[in-house]
């Protein structure tokens, strides 16, 4: 009799030990499932976006340098009259005419010259516009691809944080309720004995 009814106050006692530890296992739950939201929370909202996404083409404001080809036309024209001014007195009538002429169609190929330079400057500009226009599109598929990826680790790991997170509250849950039940059973046990059933 004695020893039933140590084994009430011993189930008494551990039931109200089990039912302590459900309440601080709650609690320490809660508190785990509230610095779980935040973290979620700062998770889900991490930049996963296109880094590369809207880039600026450094190339299609290229100029060209008409500096050199007005240079060159400018002496080629000192040139002419520094040799029209000696052949004048030199030369003639007929002689100015055939200088003249050949000055003139030195000026015409100098002109093709500085046009032929500023075509040269033009169509290497464009060519830098086309790479640099081509790497931006590059680097803007690679980032859309890299911002999906992010996103799809980002989504598996915030599903992969539930799913343990509801594991763990459940395996908790179930823990403080069996240790209630074994707590119940054994005082029941203990009950019996000390009326003599069982």
């Amino acid at each position: 009799m004695i020893g039933a009814l140590f084994g009430i106050a011993g189930a008494a006692v551990a039931y109200g030990g089990a039912n302590k530890a459900q309440k601080k296992a709650e609690q320490d739950a809660n508190k785990a499932q509230r610095e779980m939201d935040r973290l979620k929370g700062v998770y889900a909202n991490l930049d996963t976006s296109n880094p590369y996404l809207n880039m600026e083409n450094k190339m299609e404001d290229l100029t060209v340098n008409q500096g050199q080809a007005q240079f060159e036309q400018q002496m080629a024209q000192q040139s002419q009259a520094n040799i029209l001014d000696s052949m004048r007195g030199a030369a003639g009538g007929s002689g100015i005419a055939a200088t003249a002429q050949a000055l003139a169609q030195q000026g015409q190929l100098a002109a093709q010259r500085a046009s032929v330079s500023i075509g040269q400057q033009e169509s290497a500009n464009q060519m830098a516009e086309r790479q640099a226009a081509s790497q931006i599109q590059q680097q803007e598929r690679q980032g859309e691809v890299l911002s999906r990826q992010q996103e799809l680790n980002k989504q598996s790991t915030l599903l992969g944080m539930s799913q343990a997170e509801t594991a763990a509250a459940r395996e908790r849950e179930a823990g403080a309720q069996q240790a209630k039940t074994d707590a119940l059973a054994g005082g029941l046990s203990s009950l019996g004995g000390f009326f003599g059933v069982g």
